[in-house]
C-alpha cells in the first residue's frame, strides 16, 4: 500500500492542505481586534489561574489585562489588590455568595498615583459558590468580568512557598 505513489504524495499534501484551509477559515470569517472605543462596554475573561489555589487571578481582554490578590484581613473578611497595566479611572468590587445574586459594588481606592495600583477590603462568606465581579474605567471605556474565588487560597506543592508579585 504505501508503495503506491500516489497515496504516499496524498499522505505529505492532505495535512498540509487542512493547516491552509484551517488558517484560511480564520482569516475570511475570525474576528479582527479592534481598539477599544469610549462609552463602550468589554467583558474580561478569567485566565485559567483563576481556576486554581494559585493566589492570584488574571482577567484579560486582549491587551487591557488586571491582576487580582487577596490577603486575608480575618473571618468573612478579605483585602483585595488589583493591579493594571494600563491606568485606570475607576474600580468597583462585589462579592456575592452566589452567581445568581446581585452585588453591592464597593469603590477601590487608588494606592499610588499611577492609577495602576488599587484596593479595598471586603466582607462576606466566600464559599466554594462566592463570586467576585469586577468592574473598571479606562480611557473612557468599562472593562467587566467575574470569577470564582477558588484562586484566593495560594498553595505549593513545592518545600518553599513564593507569590508571583
Amino acid at each position: 500500500m504505501f508503495r503506491n505513489k500516489h497515496i504516499i504524495v496524498a499522505l505529505i499534501v492532505a495535512p498540509i492542505l487542512a493547516v491552509i484551509g484551517y488558517l484560511a477559515t480564520d482569516a475570511l470569517v475570525g474576528e479582527k481586534p479592534h481598539k477599544a472605543e469610549a462609552g463602550q462596554s468589554y467583558s474580561l475573561v478569567a485566565l485559567p489561574n483563576c481556576r486554581y489555589p494559585s493566589g492570584h487571578c488574571t482577567l484579560k481582554n486582549a491587551e487591557f489585562q488586571v491582576d487580582v490578590s487577596v490577603d486575608q484581613a480575618g473571618v468573612n473578611r478579605m483585602t483585595l489588590s488589583l493591579t493594571a497595566k494600563h491606568p485606570l479611572q475607576g474600580a468597583k468590587a462585589a462579592l456575592v455568595e452566589n452567581a445568581q445574586q446581585p452585588g453591592d459594588p464597593v469603590d477601590l481606592t487608588a494606592t499610588d498615583n499611577s492609577a495602576q495600583h488599587w484596593t479595598v477590603d471586603l466582607s462576606g462568606d466566600h464559599t466554594e459558590l462566592s463570586t467576585l465581579r469586577l468592574v473598571v474605567a479606562a480611557a473612557d471605556a468599562i472593562y467587566f468580568g467575574e470569577t470564582g474565588l477558588t484562586f484566593i487560597d495560594y498553595q505549593t506543592s513545592f518545600g518553599k512557598d513564593f507569590r508571583h508579585e
